[in-house]
């Protein structure tokens, strides 16, 4: 698999869709996860999607997006490579929050740390699904 299909799958995940690797051409398909956004919204573009799976199952690995718990895991993370002393306890009251997603994206968006945080979790990411592939007898980029 090439580094940038892989890169392609980690954008896809990130934005929240369901992916479809085809074992033999390396073609992509997705939809937006529907544990994650509403069905009807894009109950086409997911049966699409389906009925060209379903026609060859054999072919195509589904890669899912991340858990919540796995999502925060990345976020508890990332904690670790935050030096400044503010920022963490801002970030830290953040993952402890009622909407801990919403208020770190805010308080790390609003930081010096944005491009930090975006590469850290890219590089997770791309670790976890060359991981995933791995476990289904592919190999990463």
């Amino acid at each position: 698999m090439s580094e940038d299909t892989l890169w392609e799958i980690v954008d896809l995940l990130d934005q929240g869709d369901v992916v479809y690797f085809h074992r033999e051409n390396g073609e992509l398909l997705s939809h937006p996860d529907p544990k994650r956004w509403e069905y009807t919204e894009y109950e086409e573009q997911i049966e699409e999607v389906k009925t060209r799976v379903d026609a060859q199952p054999e072919q195509y690995i589904a890669i899912e997006p991340p858990e919540p718990k796995e999502a925060f895991y990345i976020m508890e993370a990332f904690l670790n490579n935050v030096q400044d002393e503010h920022l963490k306890r801002h970030l830290t009251e953040a993952l402890h929050s009622k909407k801990p997603f919403r208020y770190f994206r805010t308080a790390v968006e609003d930081s010096a740390m944005r491009e930090d945080w975006l590469d850290f979790k890219d590089a997770w990411m791309k670790m976890w699904v060359t991981d995933k592939l791995e476990g289904m007898g592919l190999k990463g980029g």
